[in-house]
């Protein structure tokens, strides 16, 4: 291009002055043209998002080499590379008791070991997906790398999902090790001789294994020693001895040609099966006091590691309390306590000194009292102080201070209470005396306002409150009345008048499940949970037979399905017992997210005979099919939006070229 300028120039010089002003024109034109053209090329619009991940070009040592005597591993890639993350990630295996250096020479990535490797020893290191370019991220998936040390490259391997005991949900980054030293307390002394970590679906694969006896143990580890921590880690461990074999299997097949070919395939098949493996943290007396705060003049709250059951034990020394000072409320598991303090003058006192006692474990493992002296404080707060030390303006009267009462809540979180519901009522401290017959049901649209009877109790569970229970007839108003001081709490404050108006739903609001059970084998425990993380458990039905089991009276909502094997029959799920070599009781679910519809009733089949490989894998298939209609419709869209573009394309096209569309 540069030439044609000069030669330009020259012509130009040359020319007559009457011919160089239609040249001129002309040559603009011709510039414009150019410089255009010129644009177009040296300024390109892009191309395609780099999506390929780095290639592997060579390793030193080779893959899968012997007699390996560096130390140090070269990976080197057609491309530079992004080492942020891999120390995080890597696992080598057998595991190093210093970490390794990780560095990068231009293309190469260097994994220098910071001790002796092991003779006659097969090393795996595991990367999964972090190694990755260093432009877009773009991962080596599951990248696994390995030597051997010795003469003989191992290549036996253990496969398998690690999953929480209690709700089967897999366990991302967990530790599975390989223990070829089989006495019980290897887990506890001696470092394991392989390890893996899980990826997020649980699932986990050691590999590069040697022949021989082992016991498979899977941890949370998490002070990152690889050493078991009794009941401060969670666990999980395979019954029997892992014993890693291989077997090729040869597969023929016939290819058919003018002499009919045979041809033998085969694949290596490994054992054991995956196997399974279900954590779980031991159930094992580790007491202590675990908080403890004065929330209110009246009430103190402590928390312990166990239960204090039978043990536990309070008593204040700066003053000298009146007998029964204080009420106790606490949790089913009797490791939470709430303190109600009864005795107004020690409540009274800004700081309570008090000695707490409780069993605890000495170094023999044996029981024996302890006794702990805490600091019980609380103060007031100004807004509180300015309404104690308030007076009376000159010429004002002294106004008498409102006589305290407390005020009821509900169960309900609405205004409806559910058909085969109780209606519950809740104090805000410790009730002494309730007179039920100043309570007053009856239907709302009664004009005679004739009571009702009901059943009125305390509740077994929920201290503080008490329960109405009535059949309640369907689509109905009902209207709730109970009289001021009907009830005195501990402290001697009575309660106030409450009235509630509330309705039932009608009857057909509500769908009806019915599980049709098969393979029962002793007592189960039926779990209808909320369809969400917590899995919160809405009805539970316990039974040891097969047979038909009713769930009514169900919100029209998406629920998940469980059951609990129980096997000692205690009512709810029991973890497991390293020291016991006791299995947590096992659970298992429906694998699909069930959905209840007003006025439906529907049978699930579901066989209860134990599974070992049974995974949770609970699928929402509403949910799915209603993405794949938006993915289809998403598409067909995008089909439409790019025919359309293609049309005006053309027309445009057409419009300034051969003129055949006008």
């Amino acid at each position: 291009m540069f030439t044609g300028i000069c030669m330009f120039v020259l012509h130009f010089k040359r020319m007559k002055t009457e011919g160089k002003i239609p040249f001129l024109i002309v040559a603009a034109f011709a510039w414009i043209v150019i410089v255009s053209s010129c644009a177009n090329v040296g300024m390109p619009e892009g191309g395609p998002r780099d999506t390929i991940p780095p290639v592997l070009l060579k390793t030193e040592p080779g893959y899968k080499s012997v007699n390996y005597k560096g130390d140090d591993v070269q990976i080197t890639f057609n491309e530079f590379i992004n080492t942020e993350g891999i120390s995080e990630v890597l696992v080598i295996s057998p595991p190093m008791i210093k970490k390794p250096l990780i560095r990068t020479k231009s293309k190469t990535l260097v994994i220098e070991f910071n001790e002796d490797l092991k003779d006659s020893t097969t090393y795996s290191l595991d990367f999964k997906s972090s190694v990755a370019d260093n432009n877009e991220k773009n991962p080596i998936e599951d990248f696994r790398f390995s030597f051997s040390t010795g003469s003989i490259y191992d290549s036996l391997k253990v496969a398998g999902t690690l999953a929480n005991a209690f709700n089967l949900k897999p366990i991302e980054n967990g530790l599975v090790l390989l223990h070829k030293n089989l006495h019980d307390s290897a887990i506890f002394r001696v470092r394991p001789d392989y390890i893996a970590k899980t990826n997020k679906e649980g699932q986990f694969l050691i590999d590069n294994i040697a022949p021989g006896k082992y016991h498979l143990f899977s941890m949370n580890d998490a002070n990152n020693n690889l050493l078991y921590d009794e009941g401060a880690e969670e666990i999980a461990f395979y019954d029997s001895l892992i014993v890693p074999t291989s077997e090729y299997i040869s597969e023929i097949d016939t290819i058919k040609t003018a002499t009919d070919t045979i041809v033998i395939f085969g694949h290596t098949h490994f054992y054991p099966e995956d196997v399974m493996l279900q954590q779980f943290t031991e159930d094992l007396f580790n007491q202590y006091l675990e908080s403890y705060q004065r929330d209110s003049r009246f009430k103190c709250t402590f928390v312990f590691g166990e239960s204090v059951k039978d043990s536990f034990g309070l008593r204040l020394l700066n003053t000298k309390p009146i007998e029964n000072w204080y009420q106790m409320e606490y949790t089913e598991t009797m490791d939470s306590l709430i303190i109600w303090i009864a005795d107004t003058t020690a409540a009274k006192l800004d700081t309570l000194i008090a000695e707490v006692s409780y069993f605890q474990l000495d170094s023999l493992e044996k029981l024996f009292v302890k006794n702990d002296t805490l600091i019980l404080s609380f103060l007031d707060t100004d807004k509180e102080l300015q309404q104690k030390r308030k007076k009376p303006k000159d010429g004002e009267e002294e106004e008498p201070e409102p006589i305290e009462q407390f005020t009821w809540k509900t169960s309900l979180t609405g205004s409806t209470v559910e058909l085969n519901k109780k209606l519950g009522l809740i104090a805000p401290e410790p009730v002494l005396t309730f007179d039920s017959t100043m309570i007053l049901l009856y239907h709302t649209e009664d004009t005679l306002k004739t009571p009702l009877k009901f059943k009125f109790a305390k509740d077994t569970v929920e201290w503080r409150r008490y329960n109405i229970d009535f059949p309640w007839q369907a689509g109905t108003a009902y209207s709730l009345v109970i009289d001021s001081a009907s009830a005195t709490n501990i402290f001697g404050i009575t309660s106030r008048s409450f009235k509630l108006n509330f309705t039932t739903r009608e009857e057909d609001f509500y769908g009806t499940l019915t599980l049709n059970l098969s393979g029962v084998d002793g007592q189960v425990i039926l779990q209808l949970l909320s369809n969400s993380d917590d899995e919160k458990v809405i009805e539970e039905r316990i039974t040891n037979k097969n047979g038909a089991v009713l769930f009514d009276y169900l919100l029209p909502e998406k629920y998940r399905v469980k059951v609990i094997y129980d096997r000692n029959e205690n009512g709810k799920w029991n973890t497991g017992s390293f020291q016991d070599k006791s299995q947590p009781e096992r659970v298992m679910y429906i694998n699909h997210v069930h959905k209840v519809r007003s006025n439906w009733e529907e049978t699930l089949n579901w066989d209860l005979t134990p599974d070992d490989k049974f995974i949770k894998k609970i699928r929402d298939l509403e949910e799915e099919e209603k993405k794949r209609k938006q993915a289809e419709e998403k598409a067909k869209k995008e089909r439409e939006e790019g025919n359309k573009q293609e049309m005006q394309n053309f027309i445009q096209g057409s419009g300034t070229g051969s003129g055949i569309l006008r």
